[in-house]
């Protein structure tokens, strides 16, 4: 049965629209944030995934009063969402090792429900990286910060480098209903995963969806150019019913207005793919 996509919705890391200095990836916008939000809207992109810096940067608009007015006053104005933000802080900065962070993680919890937010994102990585040996030991912090979040109809969604099986072990384990996955396509690839059966195994576990493709040197490259088989993994979120939005979280090319309407194409083909539709 063919479908139409209306409900289809994509969103862009914060950074990604814009050209950014050499050898910066994940990049603040800095002076020029307002202006990605016109961006975004004028490319039929529905939100701008958020970002706290892994250094603390007062200049973000996230820390201020006028700031998250700024925000929602730009996110009104283009007809966006403020779905989602994420706290690189943590990258820098260990969870469990440093009751600051946990502070940190809070305060910023603050600030998306101030913006209205749906997901608030966390990278478990480098410093704050998750793995089986140390997982018992993220238990308390993770769900103090899914208690704060809750309240106000937050998920915290967790991205971590654990395969299927130990992620999935780990949000049973921790059994809060505010905690779920995100699934990064570009990560998981490089981690070796089996990126459909992962999918199929974590099911309702999945909220948020990052879409990146990354080489067998674990570069970030053009959605295509990389490992991931977009048809298969379309394949197994349409089998576990995911309906919420994907966020770009790519390398911008040599334009990235151009590029953005090219991952744009190319989502949209794979999801519609996946769907016979």
């Amino acid at each position: 049965m063919v479908t139409m996509q209306q409900d289809l919705r994509f969103g862009v890391v914060q950074g990604r629209l814009m050209q950014a200095p050499a050898g910066h990836l994940q990049w603040f916008p800095q002076d020029a944030w307002e202006a990605e939000f016109f961006v975004a809207a004028a490319l039929g992109i529905d939100y701008i995934e958020l970002v706290a810096e892994r250094s603390h940067n007062p200049g973000n608009p996230l820390w201020s009063a006028e700031g998250v007015e700024r925000i929602n006053a730009l996110v009104l104005r283009n007809k966006l969402a403020t779905h989602a933000f994420c706290n690189d802080y943590i990258i820098d900065h260990c969870l469990i090792d440093d009751d600051e962070v946990v502070d940190q993680s809070l305060r910023l919890a603050e600030r998306g429900a101030l913006l209205g937010c749906e997901k608030y994102i966390f990278p478990l990585f480098e410093k704050s990286e998750l793995t089986v040996a140390n997982l018992a030991a993220y238990i308390d912090p993770l769900r103090a910060i899914a208690d704060k979040v809750q309240a106000v109809g937050i998920t915290l969604c967790l991205e971590t480098g654990l395969h299927g099986a130990a992620l999935a072990d780990f949000l049973d384990r921790i059994a809060h209903p505010a905690i779920k996955a995100v699934y990064d396509t570009g990560n998981r690839v490089a981690f070796g995963h089996d990126l459909p059966g992962d999918i199929r195994l974590l099911g309702d576990r999945i909220a948020h969806v990052h879409i990146k493709d990354k080489n067998a040197d674990n570069e970030n490259v053009l959605l295509g150019r990389g490992l991931v088989d977009f048809l298969r993994v379309y394949e197994a979120l349409a089998d576990i019913g995911y309906s919420g939005p994907y966020t770009f979280e790519t390398v911008r090319g040599n334009d990235p207005l151009r590029t953005a309407a090219h991952n744009l194409a190319f989502a949209r083909f794979f999801h519609a793919e996946a769907r016979g539709e």
